[in-house]
């Protein structure tokens, strides 16, 4: 009675979300190693201990997959692995952090697969990205154009893997992770997003990135709408500039527009930010300008994209709350993800969404040139009532009238 006493309470007493991290290291010197999981996009501390003759273990409890990392002391990278409940081993090689090894655990095992399957189309997509940036810096156009279209094809073949793959694991915690990045990538219809969350396992759907999906589906349910619609105001709004400074849709004067949400952890954002860039610098500020709403919780990674996308002539905005953002939630940014962007014109009425750079350059002289159109016709008639108020009061002769308007200067500017 006494032995089977015993044995309830030792299987009482352990816990099915225990964790245990088992990790073998070729450090030659004792460190420090730090868990980290980030929340909200920001880094939090969950443990740390020392590297002892290359060993160093970690014992946890959680009850559901959660992406973590591991940090280690004067020693540049992570090793990003899933932490779940049971024993998770590492191979790691100081010198190569993303050659490391973890495995033991199911989530673990189907990062490790998708990492492997997807690493033909990730090599290719950042063997364009130094392309692209090298095309921009020579100023070739046509190059950039073409290897932009090849980013975008090799970009809908890993879109097309990873569909499959969410299909075929609605288990994993991995499709939970992929189909979170595809809202925020705005890669995918909420609908089908919907269709496929409901499909995961109850375990997938208590994880964090599965609850922030739903929200996000709820929240566009709930307005029913993905963002202010094309012909309405654009609502107005305010927030803290790069300098701390407060800035308005109401204190920026010029005739156009480009309110641009982006973020420095955002890839399709860094790629097409080079070519707004471009096409802003073609246009008098007076005409165009692009206001950059940066989705961003950590100052230092917002001015250092800024920097290396060289966006530093844009007006920049942030108040570094993520999807918080005031403006963000105005613009209901977080049921499509970013890059989303606004195009408001004179009236400050919203004309175009989503522009390409090619497709805003063609909506922007489109514009203006109608708008000086519109000027030089409101110039004529001015010209010519001022005229015929000087005829009627017989400061001028009929014939005098005549003549002006049949001269080419009055031509032209009718």
């Amino acid at each position: 009675m006494r032995k089977l006493i015993l044995l309830l309470f030792l299987i009482a007493s352990c816990n099915t979300n225990d964790v245990k991290i088992i990790a073998d290291s070729d450090f030659d010197n004792d460190g420090k190693v730090f868990l980290v999981q980030y929340k909200e996009n920001r880094p939090v501390l969950k443990d740390s201990t020392y590297i002892v003759n290359g060993k160093f273990s970690f014992l946890d409890t959680i009850s559901y997959p959660e992406m973590h990392y591991l940090f280690f002391k004067d020693i540049i990278g992570n090793i990003p692995f899933i932490l779940e409940p049971g024993e998770i081993k590492l191979n790691i090689y100081k010198d190569s952090l993303s050659s490391s090894k973890v495995s033991g655990t199911k989530s673990n095992d189907d990062f490790k697969r998708y990492k492997n399957e997807t690493l033909v189309y990730t090599n290719e997509l950042s063997k364009i990205d130094e392309e692209i940036n090298v095309a921009l810096s020579s100023s070739d156009s046509l190059l950039v154009s073409d290897l932009e279209s090849q980013f975008v094809n090799i970009r809908e073949k890993l879109t097309d893997y990873e569909f499959d793959f969410i299909n075929q694991n609605n288990d994993s915690y991995i499709s939970s992770l992929i189909l979170r990045r595809m809202i925020f990538e705005r890669s995918i219809d909420y609908n089908l997003a919907d269709s496929l969350l409901n499909n995961f396992s109850d375990l997938v759907k208590r994880t964090s990135s599965s609850i922030e999906i739903k929200k996000i589906i709820d929240n566009y349910k709930l307005t029913n709408s993905e963002s202010p619609r094309i012909g309405s105001f654009a609502p107005k709004f305010s927030g803290p500039g790069l300098n701390g400074e407060t800035i308005s849709l109401n204190s920026i004067d010029s005739k156009y527009i480009l309110l641009e949400f982006w973020a420095s952890w955002c890839a399709p954002c860094r790629v097409s930010n080079p070519g707004l860039a471009e096409t802003m610098a073609k246009y008098d500020q007076s005409d165009f300008v692009i206001v950059g709403v940066s989705l961003d919780n950590n100052e230092a990674s917002w001015k250092k994209a800024i920097e290396e996308d060289g966006i530093e002539n844009w007006i920049h905005i942030s108040s570094l709350k993520y999807f918080n953002d005031p403006i963000s939630k105005l613009y209901n940014v977080a049921s499509e993800g970013v890059p989303t962007s606004f195009l408001i014109d004179p009236e400050r009425k919203i004309i175009a969404k989503n522009l390409y750079s090619d497709e805003l350059e063609f909506v922007l002289n489109a514009s203006l040139v109608t708008l000086l159109k519109l000027k030089l016709t409101l110039t004529c008639w001015n010209s010519f009532i001022l005229l015929y108020l000087c005829f009627i009061h017989r400061f001028i002769s009929f014939n005098d009238l005549l003549c002006f308007a049949n001269t080419q200067i009055f031509v032209f500017f009718c």
